[in-house]
């Protein structure tokens, strides 16, 4: 090898040394990984929340009730809404709709290319504007797409993920087809972010079949379906605490015991992330700003599970290693472990919303169970008074 050659070899090898420093440095200067934490906040648009203002109310909102984070339908130059939010000491979820409508979904008959480079050059532009934000913790792109949009989810997610590769990039995800579910398979975001919503007008007290997408799943095995696909990444899910009054789709809004289950149903699936849509009042839904009953209650599971909550993030749900003792459908127990640890949780759900239950957990190998929040300990198959729609967590002790 000749002196020239050597020279640019070395040259070369020095250059991807320094950019991979530069990545490390990068990652590192975001603060909290969107796997370390986790995270409770609300959906919000700047379409109704009223500039900082509105911002500001936000996050004290949140912030006082012991929330993080928030997913914001906003553009890149509403730089004043990163700096509450920073103020604050919360995280945004970037959801740049309008800017990707303008350079990669199409807007007013403008179309786009469906290729890599129109894809990468997308990414680039919007992440160009917000990357240096600190309180910037990822990127939601798509809200609830079709198969038919496959091609261009995976190519913009893909891109986003070159882009900015410490941040959070997913979407919305909804629904039960196969097409839909593909998605989540093949455009690889790397967090499952999924709509729940049960309620319709047609549903009774403590039904939480999921009507609102017009399926007889229950809320579980709804979630499951995603859940199946996670493989290492993290379950955010996004809670219906808001009605319609639409023709064709009337939801109704939880009551507080139904949200109090859904909250604690998420845990025992292994969520890593709770949001609530929608923050704002808008259209024909009351939004969880506008009703202290339902922003009481989040307020009163964030600020109960608090002591935990570093605990909770990267927690999976593992199959049947503990159950009910009863085949009362109202009893839920799951089992969460973290990967190969051996350390295991017992996460106890009362789904009856109108009345208290006894439920009983019981296992092929006994074990006692210790209260992550009380400290109590319960014996193997010693019943566990929960209130109605209440949860308890629980490690498994000798």
């Amino acid at each position: 090898m000749n002196w020239t050659a050597r020279i640019q070899l070395g040259l070369a090898l020095t250059g991807l040394v320094l950019l991979g420093l530069l990545r490390e440095s990068q990652a590192a200067s975001t603060g909290p990984g969107y796997r370390d934490t986790f995270w409770m906040g609300v959906f919000a648009s700047t379409v109704v929340l009223d500039g900082p203002q509105g911002m500001r109310r936000l996050v004290q909102a949140l912030g006082t009730r012991k929330m993080n984070a928030a997913i914001v339908q906003m553009q890149g130059q509403d730089k004043d809404l990163f700096r509450v939010a920073e103020q604050g000491g919360f995280k945004l979820l970037f959801a740049p709709a309008y800017e990707l409508d303008r350079n990669w979904w199409g807007d007013g008959g403008r179309t786009f290319p469906d290729t890599p480079e129109q894809a990468r050059k997308a990414a680039r532009e919007i992440v160009g504007r917000v990357q240096g934000e600190k309180s910037l913790l990822g990127y939601v792109l798509y809200d609830e797409p079709g198969a038919e949009l496959k091609s261009r989810v995976c190519k913009i997610t893909e891109a986003f993920r070159e882009a900015d590769p410490a941040r959070a990039v997913t979407g919305v995800f909804i629904g039960t087809d196969e097409g839909r579910q593909s998605l989540v398979r093949e455009c690889r975001p790397n967090v499952v972010l999924i709509d729940v919503y049960p309620f319709t007008q047609e549903s009774k007290p403590g039904d939480f079949t999921m009507r609102g997408f017009f399926s007889d799943l229950d809320f579980v095995d709804y979630v499951r379906t995603y859940s199946r696909y996670l493989e290492g990444r993290p379950l955010w899910v996004l809670l219906q605490t808001h009605g319609t009054d639409w023709e064709g789709y009337k939801l109704r809004e939880p009551s507080r015991a139904e949200l109090r289950a859904m909250n604690w149903m998420a845990l025992g699936e292994g969520a890593d992330g709770i949001f609530y849509f929608h923050w704002s009042s808008f259209q024909t839904w009351r939004g969880l700003g506008d009703n202290p009953e339902l922003l009481d209650e989040v307020g009163d599971f964030s600020e109960r599970i608090q002591p935990i909550k570093g605990l909770l993030a990267g927690l999976e749900r593992v199959n049947g290693e503990f159950f009910p003792q009863s085949k009362d459908p109202r009893h839920y127990v799951s089992t969460l472990r973290r990967g190969s640890s051996a350390e295991k949780y017992v996460v106890v759900v009362n789904r009856d919303v109108q009345r208290s239950q006894d439920i009983a957990v019981a296992s092929a190998k006994p074990a006692r169970l210790r209260d992550l929040l009380s400290g109590r300990v319960f014996a193997p198959g010693e019943a566990i008074r929960v209130g109605p729609g209440d949860g308890r967590i629980f490690r498994v002790v000798p």
